[in-house]
């Protein structure tokens, strides 16, 4: 049999073939993706890079069960017997029953495509045959590594960990990645081939960074500064993130009688015989405008950004840094070395460096212009070329294309 089809029919058709830019993206979060508090808000900024880079992006978070309880109260017991840390949130049977609410939102809204934001353990057990695209921002292996957090943990929470994982990464049609490091964290300790890893950079999770004209005119103003060097610090965690080291280095430049201020933000911690020049800032709140803006200020005025973190996955902060053109130093963990180059945007603290060689590595790239010159415009590219949503959501949608 002969089938005809008109031109009108045909040029009919081509409207109902699913484009990659129609398509819907169920994003899936465990926490409220509008709240810009929620996991130091990369599920806002992501949910908004989404919505700039697709046609139609559904909320499929928040996320719960009241199943929850359970694992709960049993993992105090276990933790009690123990002496070890037992993590709920590992348990398979709350995996299983948080996959059913999943499976069933996703039937309810029925996108083309789900991407899932730090939920490897919900999507262990989903059900869906739609594609998966699942980011992280750490593997547990590394976490268990880096973090006291983790270091601690009750065997049956190490097991079920690795095993959800293992099962999320399988079930992905993609695992996007913000570091080479997690990148290779998931071939070595899961045997996922690298053809199914993508890496891309996260952005800064701020509303508002500096514009080039904008940098431009900062970066005049600190080339022809020779009066403070101003390091600022953030970070809720003090001793966690390096923050005495961080007083450490600022006294070695008060030695070289440098005149000099350190910003400390994100907490209040005590210091003993604190100078006047180390201003605490506190904790600013980045869904609060005003909050906001001074957050902008205090980066803007800044000359160094400093945090001597002893653990770290992705180094927003760093990535913070970045869009403000502030050369950063941080240590040798993690992620940090990929989100600083040593000597290109900053300085990356080895075991060996005391607080007087980073003093030193202060001191001379602020007085030699042309160094400082060079680090500040390569951050600022950095965070321009590489590291910012609208690269990140663009990125995706060539991904998922």
């Amino acid at each position: 049999m002969k089938i005809s089809i008109s031109n009108e029919q045909f040029s009919l058709s081509l409207f109902k073939i699913p484009y990659f830019w129609d398509m819907k993206i169920g994003y899936l979060t465990k926490q409220d993706p509008e709240n810009k508090k929620a996991y130091s808000g990369t599920h806002y900024y992501m949910y908004r890079s989404l919505q700039r880079a697709f046609d139609e992006v559904i909320p499929l978070g928040p996320v719960d069960s009241a199943y929850k309880f359970v694992p709960k109260l049993t993992g105090k017991v276990r933790s009690l017997i123990s002496g070890k840390t037992y993590k709920y949130q590992y348990d398979r049977g709350l995996a299983k029953r948080m996959a059913a609410a999943i499976d069933k939102k996703i039937i309810e809204t029925n996108p083309d495509v789900i991407f899932a934001s730090l939920m490897s353990p919900e999507t262990a057990y989903l059900k869906t045959e739609k594609p998966v695209y699942l980011t992280s921002d750490a593997t547990f292996p590394l976490l268990h590594d880096l973090y006291k957090s983790h270091s601690n943990l009750h065997p049956k929470s190490i097991k079920n960990a690795r095993y959800l994982e293992q099962k999320a990464f399988e079930k992905a049609t993609k695992l996007i990645f913000p570091l080479q490091w997690l990148a290779d964290s998931a071939m070595k300790e899961y045997g996922i081939p690298a053809r199914k890893i993508e890496v891309v950079p996260y952005g800064a999770n701020l509303e508002r960074t500096l514009t080039a004209d904008e940098f431009e005119e900062v970066q005049s103003a600190r080339m022809t500064s020779n009066t403070i060097i101003k390091l600022i610090f953030v970070g809720v965690r003090w001793e966690e993130k390096g923050g005495p080291f961080a007083v450490q280095v600022f006294r070695e430049l008060q030695k070289k009688e440098i005149p000099s201020e350190l910003w400390i933000l994100g907490c209040k911690p005590e210091i003993p015989d604190k100078p006047e020049q180390v201003k605490i800032v506190g904790f600013l709140d980045k869904s609060v405008p005003k909050e906001q803006e001074e957050l902008f200020r205090l980066y803007r005025e800044a000359s160094f950004f400093i945090m001597p973190t002893k653990a770290e996955c992705v180094g927003m902060s760093f990535i913070e840094a970045a869009s403000f053109g502030l050369p950063a130093i941080g240590t040798e963990t993690g992620g940090v070395p990929e989100a600083v180059i040593h000597d290109q945007t900053g300085f990356i603290i080895k075991p060996k460096d005391s607080p007087k060689n980073v003093a030193d590595w202060i001191a001379y790239s602020w007085f030699d212009k042309k160094k400082y010159e060079a680090l500040a415009e390569k951050a600022y590219q950095r965070y321009q070329n590489q590291m910012n949503w609208n690269r990140w959501g663009e990125a995706l949608k060539q991904i998922v294309k």
